[in-house]
């Protein structure tokens, strides 16, 4: 007895085609939540703000200059009026207690691009006296290393100028 082998059938095409889409989908869904959803060791999330709530801390900030100009605080009062403002703000926006951490923690925290360290980056915008960070968390940590600094300037009322300029761009654009 002799049993007849039939030849091996083929697997549709319309099957192939169907698992080689299923692995392409499945592939870029995960390359998109990787790369939409990357996770870094310090990264802080943007938490929205109502506009009520960021009109409370700009008056915070009106309240330190009016203060200033009235002659009432000098400016190292105003940069610690100033900075207890901006460290309340951003732990709002960021969902971060930033009202007890070292601005090095604070820069550590902002999801900067810049590739050199935290201390240089910090001299940098010291030397220019002014935030050089793009990142809104680490613009804020530069603010306030550069108020940190003695409040000895020879030009006080612009320094303070200067400083509460930077405070209300913070907080009316992040």
């Amino acid at each position: 007895m002799t049993v007849e082998l039939s030849p091996p059938q083929l697997m549709p095409t319309w099957m192939a085609v169907t698992a080689v889409v299923i692995l392409l989908l499945a592939v870029a869904g995960l390359l998109w939540s990787f790369l939409s959803h990357r996770v870094r060791d310090g990264f802080i999330s943007d938490i929205p703000m109502a506009p009520g709530e960021r009109r409370r801390w700009m008056r915070l900030v009106e309240r330190a200059a009016k203060e200033y100009d009235a002659g009432q605080i000098d400016l190292r009062v105003l940069h610690l009026e100033l900075a207890s403002a901006l460290r309340g703000f951003g732990s709002e926006r960021s969902g971060e207690d930033l009202t007890t951490a070292t601005v090095t923690e604070i820069m550590d925290m902002s999801a900067s691009t810049e590739s050199e360290d935290i201390e240089t980056r910090l001299k940098r915008a010291r030397t220019a006296s002014q935030p050089l960070d793009t990142d809104p968390l680490g613009h804020v940590g530069e603010l306030l290393a550069i108020w940190e600094q003695p409040s000895f300037d020879r030009d006080s009322d612009a320094a303070a100028a200067q400083a509460i300029e930077h405070a209300r761009e913070v907080v009316s654009r992040w």
